[in-house]
């Protein structure tokens, strides 16, 4: 895993907001591989996303610790316990958090989302990777989502952000946050997208989870993100995250950058 902070928090004093989790617990047929990506915004995003973390890293150690092999179950319960742990917290109203929670244990792989820190499932076709799922982001694009904002009278704003309907100083990009909770009655939701998938081990090789600084970059499209994961596995898995950084690195990132890779 890697994060660097963006030029614009750079430039205007503010921490890093984003906070990862990459990790192996337990060993052999019990082994469980998770990696988490939680992108802050707003004044305590950096709060926001430290806690999320710390609570479903160890909602996912307690139930691992319990001998619980659903790793659906793990995502899921994550969510729940890092969401009320959220809403319940001093920075809830005005601040939040993406999230992706990613648990695999064998050909098992569960993925959880929300908002836009996205995951992308990399596969193997002759010397190259391509990207064979990738996580929905919670965007005004995504038409769902844009329906259920017009349904609970959310403003859209240069078709980019969701505006508070009440305080008009108050707005998002995703449609989905972890905290935020004064923008629930415009249709925010905390709810994660949940999907199960069984790994080929013929072909899947790699999972990259980050944030929006990697995604959102000029030029950096899934494939592109696939041929330079590609190229750096034949060296070492390990240098993933680090070249992809880099190959950003140039150009920014202008927003907080977090990458997490798990070699299946």
């Amino acid at each position: 895993m890697i994060t660097k902070m963006g030029e614009m928090h750079q430039e205007a004093n503010v921490p890093n907001q984003d906070f990862g989790i990459a990790e192996e617990l337990g060993s052999g047929e019990d082994a469980v591989l998770v990696a988490c990506v939680f992108d802050g915004h707003g004044d305590d995003g950096h709060e926001i996303s430290k806690l999320a973390a710390k609570l479903a890293g160890d909602e996912i150690r307690r139930l691992h610790g319990r001998a619980e092999s659903d790793v659906m179950k793990m995502v899921s319960s994550a969510f729940r316990v890092a969401n009320r742990g959220v809403d319940d917290s001093q920075y809830s109203r005005t601040s939040g958090c993406t999230g992706s929670i990613v648990v695999v244990r064998g050909k098992d792989l569960a993925v959880g989302n929300v908002g836009d820190s996205t995951v992308v499932l990399m596969a193997n076709r002759k010397s190259s990777y391509y990207p064979r799922w990738v996580s929905t982001d919670h965007r005004l694009d995504e038409p769902a989502e844009r329906q259920r904002i017009v349904e609970n009278g959310g403003i859209i704003y240069e078709e980019q952000y969701v505006v508070d309907k009440v305080e008009k100083n108050k707005g998002l990009m995703v449609t989905r946050t972890m905290g935020d909770v004064d923008m629930r009655p415009n249709g925010v939701l905390s709810d994660p997208e949940l999907k199960r998938l069984t790994l080929n081990d013929a072909s899947d090789r790699l999972l990259v989870v980050a944030s929006d600084g990697l995604w959102d970059e000029d030029g950096v499209s899934f494939q592109f993100a696939c041929s330079v994961s590609a190229k750096a596995a034949r060296r070492d898995l390990q240098a993933v995250p680090k070249e992809l950084l880099k190959a950003i690195e140039n150009y920014g990132p202008a927003d907080d950058c977090t990458i997490c890779a798990v070699a299946l």
